[in-house]
């Protein structure tokens, strides 16, 4: 079995994109590393992506079950039922599906960390990237937090 894991730190917030041995209630197998042709050409279909995001330390299937539905509606996401430890008693990810581009008619705003953006260029380069990585769009706005270590980029969410 391939024991990659690839990590995207956005913001302080990882997205992990395979993990071994994952929990699905659905399959007793561990997922294979990439979609198989079938699953690619299905998630090209429907227009849908999925990310990993932390979800704190779960104890067993039946509170990730519970609480995995809240975590990604607060990601404006759908839960998949899938998840897994990273480290013990710490820290748990679950799987959230996206519609892509984002579907709905609502729309919220909202600032996000975006890590020290020192500069209106600095923000340009970067915030667009940052806001597209929660499920946003950058609104062109942004502001410094703490100085050089942490500013916010307002992001505009559709649901």
């Amino acid at each position: 079995m391939d024991r990659r894991v690839f990590l995207l730190g956005v913001a302080g917030a990882p997205v992990v994109s395979h993990l071994p041995g994952f929990a699905d209630p659905a399959a007793a197998a561990p997922a294979p590393i990439g979609p198989a042709p079938a699953r690619a050409a299905a998630a090209k279909a429907t227009s849908t992506y999925r990310v990993y995001l932390p979800a704190g330390p779960f104890a067993d299937n039946a509170e990730a079950q519970r609480l995995g539905p809240a975590i990604a509606a607060a990601h404006v996401g759908r839960f998949t039922g899938r998840w897994t430890t990273v480290l013990p008693n710490t820290m748990s990810v679950v799987e959230i599906e996206y519609d892509s581009p984002a579907a709905g008619t609502t729309e919220y705003t909202l600032d996000v960390l975006a890590g020290p953006v020192l500069t209106e260029e600095d923000a340009r380069a970067k915030c667009p990237a940052i806001c597209a990585s929660y499920g946003g769009s950058w609104t062109g706005q942004w502001r410094i937090v703490v100085p050089n270590r942490m500013s916010v980029a307002n992001c505009r969410f559709r649901f």
